[in-house]
């Protein structure tokens, strides 16, 4: 029950990051929550790009995730979905990691409990 909760949260906590990225991509003046609060206001294109990137990347892994609880087909089966939940982990920790040391405050208050949570929850359903 708790890996189905997990993978729920990592599914909600995905889309919303998505969601962020599209409202970057569209030009809304997030700069000071994203990419090491380098910009205020509205980011510069090549970053406004890279979140293009990102909300592929969320999308994904929320696809992954649904695949966990059993909306979607697994891509793969058995011992290749359990590397994909590995990798989630890393891309989590990484993440984790990335929000609550950079320079920017108002990207680590806002994103740094976010991907301690979304860690946690990915470690959940890795194991």
């Amino acid at each position: 029950m708790l890996d189905a909760f997990s993978a729920w949260f990592l599914v909600f906590a995905f889309i919303s990051t998505a969601l962020f990225h599209v409202a970057i991509v569209l030009g809304a003046p997030l700069g000071e929550y994203s990419y090491g609060g380098q910009a205020a206001g509205k980011l510069s294109l090549r970053l406004r790009a890279t979140s293009i990137f990102s909300v592929i990347v969320m999308l994904g892994l929320a696809g992954h995730c649904l695949a966990q609880v059993g909306v979607f087909q697994p891509l793969f089966d058995g011992q290749f979905n359990q590397i994909g939940n590995w990798a989630m982990v890393a891309f989590c920790a990484l993440a984790a990691i990335m929000n609550n040391i950079t320079k920017s405050m108002k990207e680590r208050r806002l994103w740094g409990p976010v991907t301690l949570a979304m860690l946690a929850a990915s470690l959940v359903v890795a194991i």
